[in-house]
């Protein structure tokens, strides 16, 4: 079997403890977008805004919120936030568990 820049094999990426309440696992692809394993751990301190664009696929419940409101997902649903200062926003976990999902990234 061929390698292919369109095949990210997770063996290969370590899943890295980020912090106390973040694990990520990332591949960097040759097209500019970000690959992004991540585990969300419930009481995380709410960080900083967030410009950068993302679609997500959840397992898990997150919130996020922007300027104008604020949303919950849940298991099987899917996001799609566009880049920039107008779509900024602060995701949290909901409930005990924690959030994984996994994301494209892109500026």
């Amino acid at each position: 079997m061929t390698d292919s820049p369109y095949l990210f094999r997770a063996a290969r990426h370590p899943l890295l403890q980020v912090s106390d309440h973040l694990k990520l696992r990332e591949a960097l692809s040759p097209f500019g977008i970000a690959l992004r394993y991540q585990e969300r751990s419930p009481g995380a301190p709410e960080g900083n805004w967030c410009e950068t664009g993302h679609s997500i696929f959840l397992s898990g419940r997150i919130g996020y919120r922007f300027d104008s409101h604020s949303i919950e997902a849940g298991p099987g649903d899917m996001l799609h936030i566009p880049a920039g200062p107008e779509h900024r926003h602060k995701p949290r976990v909901i409930g005990d568990a924690p959030a994984i999902y996994v994301l494209t990234e892109f500026h």
